[in-house]
């Protein structure tokens, strides 16, 4: 004969908190009551609640083509490389810079008060402001660097070096030289980039740092740090400001890393879902950004061949939030204490700008995971939220939930639009349209700026039979 097993069915309360970040590598029902299952358009402005990120204006005409470069000229200019154009900011005004070039993928380092440039292809290129020098003695190498005496360049797994502050010297048999980079697995170098005092360089399995020796025959060396740990792209390659110092943050293999000396630490769990999406043959096409304390992360994913999913890790409080979605974002710089992006269209814009997208609304939505309450077997009758939150006047909110872990939603409620202050909303969950189920879990969404602080869920849970 069936009995039920006495629970209370006394009316239950408990918070919903927005603090976690993402975590889409765990099961939907097992993680943190604080993470999203499931979110887009949030950043850490208001932590712990959660608000909306901010938007993007155009910088300047596009260029028409695709975005192949964005970096700075010392703190003068903006430079861009869209399609076979190399361009500076003047003024707010894109001006080309003179030649036609490869439409390929370009690096560049500042260096003696001049801009070194290199795509693989082109000869080298050292600008000054006004005028283009080809460096016909440089190696055409994919990736540069320099450490303030020297320039690097990287030619496949060979890593090569000016004359000592002579950027235009790479034969003299006294000051330049050259080292191999050889791994077991081989492999060209996919990046290198300065930190403190040395320069890091990449292999897609394989890190190394290049430090001075001191001697005339010598006078650079690799120092291992990972044979099994690495960059496939080294537009992900960033510097950020974090607590405790500044990290470089890079998209490995199979992981997201944050270094900062010894072995990089592991960051990508809890985006594992769009790791393991990345579309393979454009790895390459990833890119990363910083707004001087955070990370941006631009992946390509599924089937898409540009960079659609921005993802953003804050080092402050160790979560990842979702940025934005269908971005086509290429490539970064920071100037000025400003973060400016560029797109596949060759447009360039100004990041964290305003609470709208070139005027279109930004748009939000966040996932809670599905609540359980601890008794995983028993049914529960939900029957009411609160919701506290302030928004931007004209700013839009609609609350669904699934009873099926995101199969169906059943909106409860109107949409709501706000009035430009905090604001508690009460809304009951009809249990003709939501019944009882043995989990739970709420969607937020909606447009303009807006910031949820708490919400609370009221439930019964019913007897167990057994």
């Amino acid at each position: 004969m069936a009995q039920l097993k006495p629970i209370s069915t006394r009316g239950s309360r408990k918070q919903i908190v927005f603090a976690g970040g993402i975590n889409n590598e765990a099961p939907e029902i097992s993680i943190d009551d604080a993470q999203s299952v499931d979110e887009q358009g949030w950043d850490t402005d208001s932590y712990p609640s959660l608000h909306s990120r901010k938007g993007r204006t155009p910088y300047g005409a596009t260029g028409g083509a695709n975005t192949n470069f964005l970096t700075n000229y010392a703190q003068t200019h903006l430079v861009r490389s869209v399609g076979t154009k190399l361009q500076y900011d003047n003024a707010g005004t894109w001006t080309d810079i003179s030649g036609t070039w490869t439409d390929t993928d370009w690096d560049a380092t500042n260096f003696n008060s001049k801009l070194i440039l290199t795509n693989g292809t082109d000869v080298v290129q050292s600008w000054n402001g006004s005028a283009l020098t080809a460096l016909t003695d440089a190696p055409k190498g994919k990736y540069i660097s320099n450490n303030s005496i020297r320039v690097f360049i990287a030619q496949n797994d060979t890593i090569k070096f000016s004359k000592y502050l002579d950027e235009t010297n790479w034969t003299d048999t006294s000051s330049a030289g050259m080292f191999e980079f050889y791994t077991d697995d081989g492999g060209p170098v996919t990046g290198l980039k300065p930190y403190g005092d040395s320069i890091i360089a990449f292999k897609a399995n394989a890190i190394a740092e290049i430090v001075g020796t001191g001697q005339t025959a010598q006078k650079h060396r690799l120092v291992n740090i990972s044979n099994s740990i690495g960059c496939v792209s080294a537009k992900t390659i960033q510097e950020v400001s974090a607590p405790g110092g500044n990290f470089l943050f890079f998209l490995g293999q199979n992981d997201v890393y944050m270094f900062s000396g010894g072995r990089p630490q592991s960051i990508g769990n809890n985006i594992r879902k769009f790791i393991n999406a990345i579309n393979p043959a454009y790895t390459s096409r990833c890119f990363g950004a910083t707004d001087g304390t955070r990370y941006f992360l631009g992946l390509v994913t599924g089937a898409n061949t540009q960079p659609d999913t921005l993802c953003m890790f804050d080092p402050r409080f160790g979560i990842w939030r979702v940025n934005k979605t269908s971005d086509n974002l290429r490539y970064s710089a920071f100037f000025r204490n400003n973060w400016y992006a560029g797109d596949a269209t060759g447009q360039t814009f100004k990041m964290l700008q305003g609470q709208s997208d070139n005027g279109s609304p930004v748009t939000w939505m966040y996932t809670t995971k599905d609540f359980d309450e601890g008794i995983r077997e028993a049914e529960k009758e939900y029957y009411a939220l609160h919701l506290q939150y302030t928004a931007a006047p004209g700013a839009s909110l609609t609350i669904q939930v699934s009873i099926d872990q995101g199969q169906s939603y059943i909106t409860i409620g109107d949409p709501i639009t706000a009035t430009g202050y905090a604001q508690n909303v009460n809304e009951i969950i009809p249990l003709d349209t939501v019944p009882i189920s043995n989990w739970l879990r709420f969607r937020f969404s909606g447009s303009g700026e807006m910031t949820l602080h708490e919400a609370q869920r009221m439930f019964l849970i019913h007897p167990v039979q057994i």
